[in-house]
C-alpha cells in the first residue's frame, strides 16, 4: 500500500474520532477504579479505625491463662461494640479494681449488671461492671496475631517495607521515565521521582503527596508504639471489699409486748412467747465458701460449738443465708453442762460465727454476739453490730498501668497504636498502587496521544491482526524507527488497541516490524511470530 499524502482527511478523522472514544473509555475506567479504591477506603475504615479516634474497634493482645484453651498469651482479639450483651458473649471491660481491660465471658447478667467468669478460672471476677464500662463483643480472634502484629508493625520491619517501596517505587518510575524519553523525545532530562511527580496531574500530584505522608505518620507512629517505656507500676494496700449484715426475727402472738406478730432484730425475743428465731445473714464479697457455727459460753468459763450450716459455695459477690434457732434446745445444752460442771447458768452468750473462705487469700470470719437468758434473747452489743466489714489489709496490688503515646493531645494506648500504625501503612500503600496505576494509564494515553499527533498521516486504524507462522516478527524500541521504515518502504502504519495497549505496525513483503506503547524491549529482538 502507498500512504496517504499531507493533505488527506480521510485518516485524520478516522484517528481523532478513535482517540476520543479510546479516552473516554480509559476515563470510565479510571473512575470507577477510584471509586472502587475510595470505597474500599471507607468500608476498611469503618470497620477497622480504633476507638479512640472515634471509631468502633478495639484490639486486645491477650495475657495470662485466664481464658483458656480458647486464648493463649500473644493472641489478637478483635472487639465491636453491641446494642446488648449477652451470657455466654467473650466481651472486655474496664476494671476499676486492677486499672486494666479484662476479658472474660459473661455468666450471669442482673439489674444492668454483669457477671463475668475466665472459662480456665473457678472463681467469679470480683467486679459486676455496667453497660457503660463495657469495650466490646469479641468479633475476630487472630492465633498469635498479636505476636505477629508487634513483628510486622515493628520499627524495624516498617522500616525496612518503607525502603523497599521507596526503592522499588522509584527504580520503576525511572524506568518508566527512560522508557518514554526514548520513546518520545531526548529534550528533557529529569530525576526519576522527580520526573514521575512532574508528569502527574494535580489530583494524582495531592494523591501521591497524601500517600507519603500516611506512611511517614505509619512509621513514625510505629516507632513511637514499639519503643515506647514500660507503664508505671504502682502498688497499694487493699482493703478487702467484705461485709456482713445480720438480721433475726420470731413469728410471736399478738399481745401487748410487740406491736405485731413478728418480733425482729434489735428487738429482743421472749423466750416465753417464741422458741424458734430466724437469723438471716447476707454476705457481700469475693466469692468463695461459708458454713456457720454457733458458739455457747458461760461466764464460768464452759463454751461449746455447734455447726448450723456446712460450707455452701459462693458463686457471685453476694450470699444471701439464714439459719434457725432453737433456744430450748440451746439452754437445754447449757444447763446440762452447769449440772455436770456445778456452775451456774443464768445467761448464756451465744456467739453466731460465719466463716467465709474466699478462693484467694485470708478468711472472713464475722461474729453476732446474743445473750441467752431464761427470759430472753438480745443483743449483746447495739444495732451497729448487726453489721460487720471487714477494714483489715489483705496484701498490696501491684496495677501496672499500660504504656502509651502520645498523639495530638491524645494518650493511645500501645496495643492500638500498633494495628493503627499497620493499618495507616496499608492505606499509604493502597493509594500508592492506585496512583501507580492512573499514571500508568495516563501515560499510555499520553504517548498514543503524542504518536498520533505526530504521524497521524501514516497511521490507518484497523482491526487485530495475526501474524502468519513463519513470517519474521520484529519488535522495535522506538516509535521514530517504525515510522523512518515506513517512509523509506512507503507503507503505511497499521494500528490498533486491544486490553489498553496500543499496537503499530508495518508490513513489508518478508517482515512484520511493530512497536508497542508502554512495553518497549531494551533492544530490537526477531524472532518468529505465531501472533501479532
Amino acid at each position: 500500500s502507498r500512504r496517504c499524502g499531507p493533505g488527506s482527511n480521510l485518516g485524520r478523522t478516522a484517528v481523532t474520532g478513535t482517540d476520543k472514544v479510546r479516552m473516554r473509555h480509559s476515563a470510565r475506567a479510571l473512575t470507577s477504579v477510584t471509586v472502587l479504591v475510595a470505597v474500599l477506603v471507607a468500608v476498611s475504615g469503618w470497620l477497622l479505625w480504633p476507638t479512640q479516634f472515634g471509631g468502633h474497634t478495639a484490639y486486645v493482645t491477650t495475657h495470662g491463662t485466664s481464658m483458656e484453651p480458647r486464648f493463649h498469651t500473644g493472641d489478637l482479639a478483635v472487639l465491636r461494640p453491641a446494642d446488648r450483651y449477652d451470657v455466654g458473649d467473650v466481651v472486655a471491660y474496664r476494671s476499676t479494681l486492677l486499672h486494666t481491660v479484662v476479658m472474660h465471658r459473661i455468666v450471669a447478667v442482673k439489674g444492668g449488671h454483669y457477671t463475668f467468669k475466665g472459662d480456665n478460672n473457678s472463681w467469679l471476677d470480683p467486679e459486676q461492671p455496667p453497660t457503660s464500662d463495657m469495650i466490646g463483643k469479641l468479633a475476630v480472634r487472630i492465633p498469635q496475631g498479636g505476636l505477629w502484629l508487634e513483628r510486622i508493625a515493628s520499627p524495624t520491619a516498617l522500616s525496612i517495607c518503607a525502603i523497599l517501596l521507596l526503592a522499588g517505587g522509584g527504580t520503576a518510575v525511572e524506568r518508566r521515565s527512560r522508557r518514554r524519553r526514548r520513546t518520545m523525545s531526548r529534550k528533557a532530562q529529569h530525576g526519576g521521582v522527580t520526573s514521575c511527580l512532574a508528569n502527574l496531574s494535580p489530583a494524582l500530584r495531592a494523591a501521591a503527596a497524601a500517600a507519603a505522608i500516611i506512611g511517614v505518620g505509619a512509621v513514625a507512629l510505629a516507632a513511637l508504639a514499639w519503643t515506647a517505656r514500660a507503664g508505671q507500676s504502682t502498688t497499694t494496700q487493699q482493703s478487702s471489699p467484705r461485709q456482713m449484715t445480720f438480721a433475726y426475727s420470731a413469728q410471736v402472738p399478738r399481745t401487748a409486748a410487740y406491736d405485731g406478730t413478728t418480733a425482729s432484730s434489735p428487738d429482743p425475743i421472749f423466750r416465753n412467747l417464741a422458741n424458734t428465731v430466724e437469723v438471716r445473714y447476707t454476705y457481700r464479697g469475693p466469692p468463695g465458701t461459708i458454713s456457720m457455727t454457733a458458739l455457747l459460753s458461760t461466764a464460768g468459763g464452759w463454751h461449746s460449738s455447734v455447726p448450723l450450716k456446712a460450707a455452701t459455695p459462693v458463686a457471685g459477690t453476694q450470699y444471701d443465708g439464714a439459719v434457725q434457732l432453737n433456744l430450748s434446745a440451746l439452754g437445754a445444752r447449757a444447763q446440762a453442762a452447769a449440772a455436770v460442771t456445778g456452775l451456774p447458768e443464768s445467761q448464756v452468750l451465744l456467739t453466731l460465727a460465719p466463716t467465709v473462705t474466699p478462693t484467694t487469700g485470708k478468711a472472713f470470719e464475722p461474729t453476732l454476739a446474743l445473750d441467752l437468758t431464761p427470759l430472753q434473747l438480745s443483743l449483746a452489743g447495739g444495732p451497729s453490730t448487726l453489721t460487720v466489714t471487714d477494714s483489715t489489709k489483705t496484701g498490696s496490688t501491684t496495677v501496672v498501668t499500660p504504656p502509651a503515646v502520645s498523639l495530638m493531645g491524645h494518650q493511645l494506648a500501645v496495643s492500638n497504636a500498633r494495628p493503627l500504625s499497620l493499618w495507616l501503612l496499608a492505606l499509604s500503600l493502597l493509594i500508592a498502587v492506585d496512583v501507580a496505576l492512573m499514571a500508568r494509564q495516563a501515560r499510555r494515553l499520553e504517548e498514543g496521544a503524542v504518536i498520533r499527533r505526530r504521524y497521524g498521516s501514516l497511521l490507518v486504524v484497523v482491526q487485530p491482526i495475526s501474524a502468519s507462522p513463519g513470517r519474521p516478527l520484529v519488535d522495535v524500541t522506538e516509535m521514530k524507527t517504525l515510522a523512518k521504515l515506513a517512509e523509506r518502504y512507503g507503507l503505511l502504519i497499521l494500528c490498533w488497541t486491544r486490553s489498553g495497549v496500543e499496537t503499530f505496525v508495518v508490513q513489508d513483503e518478508n517482515t512484520t516490524y511493530r512497536y508497542r506503547t508502554g512495553t518497549a524491549a531494551s533492544s530490537p529482538v526477531a524472532h518468529v511470530a505465531t501472533g501479532a
